[in-house]
């Protein structure tokens, strides 16, 4: 075929097969020099995020501190952890995590499930900046810890050299999704990325140019903005390997089906391998039992913050809260809830299509000023509403659904009952009290070890899980063409972990900080450009314990 970009597709082949010629070491070099570029980069690319959120309106502190984690502080983390895996698979043959993986689970038929702890990590200073949280990734293993040791070590040496060209589709949400994407595409598969950002994004192509310098000298990387025909001519090009799609199903079913999306029984358009990110509904389950006034607040803040961040344009947003209708504490949780709510700033409804969809699910009309506040509708009996859970609804709206239940046990057999019918698979949160028996405590434990997610967070939201970069990313397994669900495939697995079966991430009940990522925070822009330079000066070989040290003002004035 012939168009605006073949040449730029064919000369990334060319720069694929020259580096899956690069051992490890070169290309965990390559990852660090990316990493300092990005660090360099880091306040253009804020700027230009933030311009296309408020489109030159009033700037709210907590978009800048928005865009800085979701863009470089991500992107950053991640291509650290990969140069340091990089650099244990050249030394060891497996990247080398903080303890050893440990058998979970073994059935009569030898299959079972296998741990790796992922956070904390020492050197890339967790315990002060994520203290509290853990995360371990499950993988699927037949044989043993024995087995599974092996796998993993043909997993580093395979799966990095599979060459070819991905077409990366970005999405328009977060401007972090596609840098972060294409990174695990070339140093976990060894495939250049062509990266069609989403029209919304153009005013960013100087800044990734600039940002990704050393992967497009290394002939990995281009960029290009603009609609569905440059994604049709991307995925059409002969020397496209690989497809990587971030969006919604209708985007899915177009790429793969064609416009007419998914025909039953007929064939695939798409002729090549795909992966994907597609978002859901996502819950937030609150297990109910006694929880401290404090415990309380601090839970509530951060389900109101997981529906605000971002104006709620997160395929991660909370839109279903499930709680206990005969909870004692859940009318003051949802007084808590609706308070922070109230208090936030309505913000410009900047992303495609959301005031037609505001007004559609809550039956208003969109406020004339083109901003749209947060609907947090409660009690909704979703047998006489069934609308609000049928898709994800990509604007600020979230419900909260109370189950009738005798007991803690009755309500995670109804609460997973319910996450087992709502769409998508991608993150499910799950809000657990310290004083539950002995008995409540185990059946807890088992709703959150069954729950068919692709990352499970405890007493966190789930977005913390993309913020690590070291958890695999994506629904949980088992989609296919015809029912993609949340998506196929993971990505952002920097340890190059083998058969994931999904990630439990776990944080503390009552944090002794409140995490920067709140909107209300009052240092939330300033802690969070300091981790860009903690990270910049790891990146550099530094330990980045000076920048550290320069934000625990910051850090003390936030616990007052």
């Amino acid at each position: 075929m012939s168009g605006r970009y073949e040449a730029t597709i064919a000369s990334l082949r060319t720069g694929a097969a020259a580096f899956v010629t690069l051992d490890a070491g070169a290309r965990a070099h390559l990852a660090r020099r990316t990493a300092s570029a990005i660090a360099a980069a880091a306040d253009r690319w804020v700027d230009a995020a933030v311009g296309i959120k408020t489109g030159g309106g009033p700037l709210l502190p907590e978009i800048r501190a928005e865009e800085l984690a979701t863009g470089p502080v991500a992107s950053l983390r991640l291509l650290l952890i990969t140069g340091r895996s990089l650099d244990e698979i050249a030394r060891h043959g497996t990247p080398q995590p903080a303890r050893a993986p440990r058998l979970l689970h073994r059935d009569a038929s030898d299959a079972g499930l296998v741990g790796v702890e992922v956070v904390p990590e020492r050197w890339i200073a967790d315990r002060a900046m994520f203290p509290g949280h853990s995360a371990i990734v499950r993988c699927a293993v037949s044989g043993g810890l024995d087995a599974f040791e092996r796998v993993w070590r043909e997993e580093c040496r395979q799966r990095p050299r599979g060459g070819g060209v991905a077409a990366i589709l970005g999405a328009g949400n977060v401007t972090g999704l596609a840098v972060a994407d294409a990174v695990s595409q070339v140093f976990e598969h060894g495939r250049a990325a062509f990266v069609k950002l989403h029209p919304l994004h153009e005013p960013l192509l100087p800044v990734f140019r600039q940002a990704l310098a050393p992967l497009a000298e290394a002939g990995m990387i281009a960029f290009a903005a603009g609609g569905i025909d440059v994604a049709r001519e991307a995925v059409a090009s002969a020397h496209v390997s690989h497809v990587h799609l971030t969006g919604g199903r209708a985007a899915f079913d177009g790429i793969v089906w064609g416009p007419d999306g998914h025909r039953a029984g007929g064939r695939p358009m798409l002729d090549k391998p795909i992966s994907c990110e597609l978002g859901g509904v996502t819950p937030w389950i609150v297990v109910p039992g006694r929880y401290t006034d404090a415990e309380l607040r601090a839970q509530a803040d951060l389900v109101a913050a997981s529906m605000l961040n971002n104006t709620s344009f997160n395929c991660i947003a909370t839109k279903c809260v499930v709680t206990c209708r005969t909870w004692d504490q859940r009318s003051a949780f949802l007084d808590l809830v609706g308070r922070r709510i109230a208090a936030a700033p309505v913000r410009r409804a900047w992303y495609p299509g959301a005031a037609a969809a505001w007004q559609e699910i809550t039956e208003s009309a969109a406020p004339a000023d083109g901003t749209l506040p947060l609907v947090f509708r409660t009690g909704v009996d979703r047998a006489r509403e069934p609308r609000w859970l049928e898709r994800e609804w990509f604007a600020p709206v979230a419900v909260e659904i109370p189950l009738d239940a005798a007991d803690v046990e009755d309500f995670c057999t109804r609460a997973s009952a319910l996450t087992r019918s709502l769409p998508g698979s991608l993150s499910c949160s799950v809000t657990l009290p310290a004083t539950l028996s002995a008995h409540d405590r185990q059946r807890a434990e088992m709703l959150v070890e069954h729950l068919e997610y692709g990352t499970v967070a405890v007493n966190t939201w789930a977005a913390l899980c993309y913020a690590f970069s070291s958890v695999p990313w994506g629904g949980f397994p088992g989609g296919t063409l015809a029912d993609p669900g949340s998506g196929i495939g993971f990505v952002h697995d920097p340890l190059f972990l083998p058969l994931v079966h999904n990630s439990i991430v776990r944080g503390p009940l009552l944090a002794s900080v409140p995490p920067p990522w709140l909107p209300w925070h009052p240092c939330g822009t300033a802690l969070t450009r300091g981790v860009v330079d903690v990270y910049a000066a790891i990146a550099r070989g530094r330990s980045g314990l000076w920048p550290l040290v320069k934000m625990l003002p910051m850090v003390m004035r936030s616990r007052a």
